[in-house]
């Protein structure tokens, strides 16, 4: 079996080490390629290289090298018909549900007044009422493989965990809807909502203020799907008018985010560099492994995408 390594994060030794002892018997090659006429079997890709004009007819699928798989869905490079798997990470998911929880922590130690209080050189009184953990509903939009986990370690750590996908599905400790009717019951009374929903025509836009006006005063709000699932206006309203109290953003509409962005001074946004969950070197490879001995075997793929 041939694959090419297209994204950067596979370059390094780590990678190439877990690769070798995940999958002993494949030939692995990274992009560019110094034969361009090169057949291969599998392409592990995030997105697809500008120099990658066309795809060899030998290439019987493609790995997202990443949580969402948007841009190569919409990449029409790729044929309808080509399969595509995507990651499957636990290491991943673990680092998603870490930043997860410490916004979660945060809200609960009404982290942002404090904040703002410093900078304003203001001694900010604490509040009268203590907030507790079995009392804080937060939301997690989305329940493939990294929402689930979010979800469920939320409920491990005694908060009261609520989720909402499109279709059903079934958490243990989670309280679930499903469909679009069910999305306003999901979100409110929230006083988090965690974003992990893939890119799509009918997501777009999903964070926006009939959704925000759901929530209780002061929530946060976390978005870690796209950038394109955020109306950006909408937000910047709710700041204002406290409906949400602090917006803790990983992913963006541009990235790097422009300089020029009103997101970057806001006191009630805190910025992180789209980093809330790399790949890890051990968890891609054994991910990559499975997809590999299920093409040698011709079976389905896991965790396949189409």
């Amino acid at each position: 079996m041939r694959v090419v390594l297209t994204d950067r994060l596979s370059h390094t030794a780590e990678f190439e080490r877990h690769l070798k002892t995940a999958a002993p018997t494949a030939e692995f090659r990274r992009w560019p390629l110094a034969d361009p006429s090169w057949d291969y079997d599998l392409l592990v890709s995030w997105i697809l290289p500008d120099d990658l004009v066309s795809l060899p007819p030998s290439l019987k699928a493609i790995f997202c090298f990443g949580a969402g798989s948007d841009q190569l869905l919409a990449d029409p490079r790729i044929p309808m018909n080509m399969p595509i798997a995507r990651l499957e990470d636990a290491g991943q998911a673990d680092q998603m549900l870490n930043y997860v929880l410490h916004v979660a922590f945060a809200w609960l130690q009404n982290d942002n007044a404090y904040r703002v209080a410093q900078r304003d050189t203001t001694w900010q009184r604490p509040p009268t009422k203590v907030r507790s953990r079995d009392a804080m509903r937060v939301t997690v939009l989305g329940l493939g493989p990294l929402g689930q986990r979010v979800a469920r370690g939320l409920a491990e750590a005694n908060f009261k965990a609520v989720a909402w996908s499109r279709s059903t599905r079934v958490v243990p400790g989670v309280e679930t809807h499903a469909g679009w009717d069910a999305l306003p019951a999901a979100a409110k009374n929230a006083d988090l909502v965690v974003n992990l929903l893939p890119l799509q025509t009918e997501t777009r836009n999903i964070l926006n203020a009939r959704l925000f006006s759901g929530l209780r005063s002061g929530a946060y709000l976390v978005n870690l799907g796209r950038g394109e699932h955020l109306n950006e206006d909408d937000l910047l309203q709710a700041l204002e008018t406290g409906t949400i109290d602090c917006a803790w953003l990983d992913v963006f509409r541009e990235e790097p985010l422009p300089a020029q962005h009103p997101f970057w001074l806001h006191r009630k946004i805190r910025i992180t560099p789209h980093m809330a969950g790399v790949p890890t070197a051990a968890g891609t490879s054994a991910s990559i492994a499975r997809v590999i001995e299920a093409l040698k075997r011709g079976l389905p793929l896991p965790n396949a995408l189409r």
